[in-house]
């Protein structure tokens, strides 16, 4: 049985995540509700792209920047392309493999792969250690994981972004504090914030952009061929 710790695709790399999962707290129903909406707004989805543009602080108070395009179509199709501090690298998902290109080293790897995108996001993380950008977004579930690894679900109305009407809603336990921001107009994400209540260093924060809708992406899109003269070199799974 597989118990999701909301965020676990950014926390595995940033904190160590001890959660209350007791379901007893204070939650806001009118928060409860722009979650569930902006989960059936994605539910609905056959296919959509965006940009996620994240920063991160570990607990060695080490700083990582990341820009990654994400692409996703019906529920076994997922491309992503990533630059940041730590290279660039590029994902693909066909629904039957999974491969990883890094650009900086002209090394690649394919593997056999689940069914579904969620299944390949659960696998790929726990196996690897590798993360996707808002992947926890993507989970029907997400209300669900929030009220059961949470004390605490507040509502803060609309607030204006960069020039966007959001809704402001906060999360917290003993350990973390979550921010999610939501587009008003289109129930997506906008923005999201992680902060440490034990450390004075970690930190995460990501700003959604560049959303569109049921795109036609076309399926050459989510497969890999890799270049002429590159490597391959196998994935090694994380201790």
């Amino acid at each position: 049985m597989r118990k999701k710790i909301i965020l676990y695709s950014i926390l595995s790399a940033l904190f160590f995540v001890s959660c209350n999962s007791s379901g007893e707290g204070e939650y806001d129903t009118r928060a409860v509700e722009s979650l569930d909406s902006l989960t059936k707004t994605i539910g609905d989805l056959t296919s959509c792209s965006y940009t996620v543009d994240s920063y991160l602080v570990n607990e060695k108070g080490e700083e990582t920047e990341k820009l990654s395009d994400v692409y996703l179509k019906g529920a076994n199709k997922l491309f992503i392309k990533n630059s940041g501090t730590k290279g660039n690298k590029s994902f693909w998902y066909n629904g039957k493999d999974f491969s990883y290109f890094l650009f900086d080293k002209n090394e690649y790897d394919i593997l056999d792969a689940p069914v579904n995108t969620l299944a390949l996001i659960d696998t790929i993380n726990s196996r690897y250690g590798i993360y996707f950008p808002a992947a926890d977004f993507l989970y029907p579930t997400l209300t669900d994981d929030i009220l059961n690894n949470y004390d605490q679900l507040l509502y803060f109305g609309e607030e204006n972004i960069n020039d966007v009407n959001c809704i402001s809603l906060e999360a917290s336990n003993d350990n973390h504090t979550l921010q999610i921001w939501i587009e008003k107009e289109t129930n997506l994400p906008y923005k999201m914030v992680i902060i440490s209540k034990t450390s004075d260093k970690e930190y995460y924060e990501a700003v959604y952009s560049n959303w569109r809708i049921n795109p036609k992406l076309p399926d050459v899109m989510f497969e890999f061929k890799a270049p002429e003269g590159s490597v391959r070199k196998k994935f090694i799974p994380k201790n």
